[in-house]
């Protein structure tokens, strides 16, 4: 008995559909790569609490830790946050309203909760002082290790805040720039 053996060549329709599956198959794995998102957080800080802005940058400084890339947003009264301190001179009179009555920078912040007149942020102080690196520390880390600070454009002007007032630097933008790093994220974070 001998076996037989099917020399012909392949018919051009099965090339045709094959070739169509492996162009279907291509196109599906683009699709599916634009839609995984980077190895990067976004950390949107509405809030000027204290509390808030250490768990922001505890965030922050653990996702750097872990190889992400990591944007900080910050907006409205996050801003005090990472500004260099009071600045009066040279706004207009509702400007300077605002910025006397927002904390300076991150060593004025109150804590959202317990501020006792100004009594809970020390004593918060004091209990973090041997357990984790103070606020003004975590946000050097943050700066060294590379993240980086966008400052919301639109709050500039409403609060009244200068281009240079910031202890780190930053990159003025809109909320479209926020948007396009946020989208990307693997993960995304609202502080308020």
């Amino acid at each position: 008995m001998s076996a037989v053996i099917d020399n012909s060549k392949p018919h051009l329709a099965e090339i045709a559909e094959l070739t169509e599956k492996v162009a279907q198959l291509d196109t599906t794995l683009t699709d599916i790569k634009s839609r995984i998102p980077d190895n990067r957080v976004s950390i949107i800080l509405l809030s000027g609490d204290f509390d808030k802005a250490v768990a922001a940058f505890i965030m922050a400084n653990g996702a750097i830790g872990m190889g992400m890339e990591v944007t900080m947003y910050f907006t409205f009264w996050g801003c005090s946050v990472i500004k260099k301190g009071k600045r009066l001179k040279g706004k207009s009179f509702p400007n300077k309203l605002i910025n006397l009555m927002l904390p300076g920078s991150a060593k004025d912040l109150p804590p959202s909760k317990m501020a006792f007149g100004g009594l809970g942020r020390k004593m918060f102080n004091y209990m973090m002082k041997n357990n984790m690196a103070s606020l003004e520390e975590q946000i050097e880390i943050a700066e060294e290790a590379g993240v980086k600070f966008q400052v919301c454009a639109p709050s500039l002007s409403v609060m009244g805040f200068d281009h240079d007032e910031w202890i780190v630097p930053v990159d003025i933008c809109g909320v479209a720039a926020m948007y396009e790093v946020a989208l990307n994220a693997r993960t995304a974070y609202f502080v308020s």
